[in-house]
């Protein structure tokens, strides 16, 4: 599950999700925000929930997934909630596992 919450000026905070059903040791979200690093994003572990909160820039486009243990990839449905006043400033795309992999493998070469 993705939250937008309402533009502040040239920025945007959206908060990633997904549920502790998922069978994990780490989680990391991974994408055009962090220029696809493996690692600089990691999502912390709460009962209900995996999550991060990240600040965007307003008006632009990004694509996403999750990597679980460094080793599985996972994606979700575009379900993007916004928060009572948040506009569509930012287009969020969950991205095929095989585009995840080949961005996270090019930029981990670079």
């Amino acid at each position: 599950m993705v939250i937008q919450l309402p533009a502040v000026g040239e920025t945007t905070t959206i908060v990633f999700r997904l549920p502790t059903s998922i069978w994990a040791d780490t989680v990391h979200l991974v994408g055009d925000f962090n220029g696809w690093s493996t690692s600089a994003t990691p999502m912390r572990c709460s009962e209900q929930y995996w999550e991060v909160t990240v600040v965007l820039t307003t008006g632009s486009t990004y694509a996403y997934a999750y990597l679980l243990d460094g080793i599985d990839w996972c994606s979700e449905h575009s379900c993007v909630e916004r928060a009572v006043g948040a506009t569509p400033p930012i287009t969020l795309h969950p991205a095929p596992i095989a585009h995840a992999q080949r961005m996270a493998m090019a930029e981990h070469y670079r």
